[in-house]
C-alpha cells in the first residue's frame, strides 16, 4: 500500500517487516490506483462487479483493512486474508459484514474483544485474533532520554485526563503540562499557561515530543470522551506503544476488556477513574524515573517479528501456503 495518510504509516512499517520476514511481495499502488478505488469503485458501489472482471491473483494476498467494511470493497476478494484494525459494527450490522468477507479464506481481527464478541454471536466465517504491534526498528533502547517537559498530551486531547491535569496544576504550583489543539493538519504544542513549545511537523517531531516527555496519559478508544464514534470497544493501540518505547511513563483510563486483559496493560500502565487516582499516580510518577526492565519486559512480546511467529502458526493451522 502506498497511502499517505498519518495512521498508515504504521501500516506500511508492518507491511514491509512481515514481506521481509517471510520472503514475501509487497504490492503498492499509485495514488491515481487508491483514488479510483477508493472514490469511484467502492464510493459507487462497483466493487462487486470489478472484482469479478478483474486480474485475479494466484497466490493470497494479506491486506490491512483499516475499518470493518459493511460494503463489497475492492481491495478484498476470495484470494485476500484481510487484518481488520479498528471495528465498530453494531449487532445489526454483523450480517452484511458476514457477506462483504465470506468468501475470503480467512479473516484476521486484531481486537481480542471484537474476535470474543464475534464469536459469541456464532460468526460463520473462519476468524483468527491476530494483535497489534510496533514494529522492531522503533524498540525500546536503553537510552536516557534528556526529558525537558514533565507532562504532554499526544494525540487528541481526551476530556477526562484535561480535567484531572487541571485540577492537579491547580493544587500544585510547580507542575506544568503541554497540551495540543487536536488539529491534525496544523498541530501545536502548548504549556497550561499558554506558553508556545513547539509545532508538530510529522511524525519525526512528534516521536521528538514524546522522546523529551516524562510523563503522558493514554485512554482506550471505547472510553475516549474524544472519539465518541468509537464507544463499541477498548483496544490497546499503537500509540500506547511509541509512548512506552520512547522513554514516557504512561497513566491510563481503560476497562478491563478482552484486549486490555490479554495484553496485560494493567502490569505497565496503571489505571485511574477519579482525580484522587490520579493525583495519586501523578505525585508518584513525577518521583520516580522510567522503569527500563518492567517495560522492557513487555514491550518484547509485541514487535511486528513476534506477530509474525504468531501468524505462522494461524496460517498453518489452516493449511494456508505463504
Amino acid at each position: 500500500m502506498n497511502a499517505r495518510q498519518p495512521s498508515w504509516r504504521i501500516v506500511r512499517e508492518w507491511d514491509e517487516i512481515i514481506a521481509s520476514n517471510l520472503n514475501l511481495n509487497l504490492v503498492s499502488e499509485n495514488r491515481l490506483s487508491r483514488f479510483l478505488k477508493f472514490r469511484v469503485i467502492n464510493k459507487y458501489g462497483l466493487a462487486q462487479f470489478y472484482n469479478t472482471f478483474k486480474f485475479k491473483r494466484k497466490k493470497i494476498a494479506l491486506c490491512f483493512i483499516m475499518t470493518a467494511e459493511t460494503k463489497a470493497s475492492c481491495f478484498v476478494d476470495k484470494n485476500t486474508i484481510p487484518v481488520i484494525i479498528d471495528f465498530w459494527l453494531k449487532e445489526e450490522e454483523l450480517d452484511k459484514f458476514y457477506k462483504v468477507y465470506k468468501d475470503v479464506p480467512l479473516v484476521l481481527v486484531t481486537n481480542k474483544e471484537v474476535y470474543d464478541y464475534l464469536k459469541e454471536h456464532d460468526c460463520p466465517l473462519h476468524v483468527e485474533h491476530w494483535a497489534l504491534s510496533y514494529p522492531d526498528q522503533h524498540a525500546l533502547e536503553v537510552i536516557q532520554w534528556d526529558k525537558k517537559y514533565e507532562f504532554c498530551v499526544f494525540g487528541r486531547p481526551n476530556p477526562f485526563f484535561l480535567r484531572m491535569l487541571e485540577k492537579y496544576a491547580s493544587l500544585h504550583p510547580d507542575f506544568e503540562y503541554i497540551i495540543n489543539n487536536g488539529d491534525i493538519n496544523n498541530r501545536k504544542y502548548v504549556t497550561n499557561t499558554g506558553r508556545f513549545i513547539a509545532k508538530d511537523t510529522g511524525r519525526t517531531s512528534y516521536l521528538d515530543m514524546i522522546k523529551h516527555t516524562k510523563i503522558s496519559c493514554y485512554a482506550t478508544p471505547g472510553i475516549d470522551e474524544a472519539k465518541r464514534e468509537t464507544i463499541t470497544f477498548n483496544q490497546v493501540t499503537p500509540r500506547l506503544f511509541e509512548m512506552l518505547c520512547n522513554g514516557c511513563m504512561v497513566i491510563g483510563h481503560y476497562p478491563l476488556s478482552a484486549d486490555t486483559i490479554w495484553y496485560n496493560l494493567n502490569s505497565v500502565v496503571p489505571q485511574v477513574d477519579k482525580y484522587e487516582e490520579f493525583e495519586k499516580v501523578l505525585d508518584e510518577m513525577r518521583k520516580n524515573r522510567f522503569e527500563y526492565v518492567k517495560i522492557s519486559d513487555f514491550m518484547r512480546k509485541h514487535y511486528t517479528s513476534k506477530r509474525i511467529v504468531d501468524l505462522i502458526t494461524i496460517l498453518k493451522n489452516y493449511n494456508i501456503q505463504y
